[in-house]
């Protein structure tokens, strides 16, 4: 099953996401990484992102991938506080789960970030650029061109 999961950190985030992504490949196949993308911090004041977008291979079900990811952002230090917005160590997300359409109290495939921020489906449509949104029917690439209100930018970093 391919998979997305975006990766993303404002505290010591080079760092950070590199831990990340060794410890994704310990669990699931890598097929392809995105560029590091450099975002501002959204709805709150903070440091600058840094956000990435990585395709894998799993045979695990959709609950346990989510699971084996927050398991690693604990094992980072990420803390969990009550707001929606706030500073990272690390965050991870699984976008997609193949053609996975599912949504209950505290999850949604395809990740609703998809259609809200330009951090996330800029690096997704790096990796995955014709895949079409399960839900949306459209290609993550076509998506992309439809959405001009995106709050904030993205650089995309050497």
């Amino acid at each position: 099953m391919d998979i997305s999961i975006s990766l993303g950190s404002n505290i010591e985030p080079f760092a950070n996401i590199k831990i990340a992504e060794d410890n994704i490949s310990k669990n699931f196949t890598i097929l392809k990484s995105s560029n590091l993308y450099l975002s501002d911090a959204e709805g709150f004041e903070g440091n600058s992102f840094i956000n990435q977008v990585i395709l894998c291979e799993t045979q695990l079900p959709y609950m346990d991938v989510i699971q084996l990811l927050k398991k690693i952002e604990k094992k980072l230090g990420r803390r969990k506080t009550k707001e929606k917005f706030s500073d990272r160590k690390i965050d991870l997300d699984l976008l997609t789960y193949g053609d996975l359409v599912f949504k209950d109290d505290k999850y949604e495939i395809p990740h609703k970030d998809i259609e809200e921020y330009a951090f996330v489906l800029v690096p997704l449509v790096e990796v995955m650029p014709d895949k079409t949104h399960p839900k949306l029917q459209l290609s993550f690439k076509s998506l992309l061109a439809k959405k001009s209100n995106f709050s904030g930018k993205v650089k995309k970093l050497d």
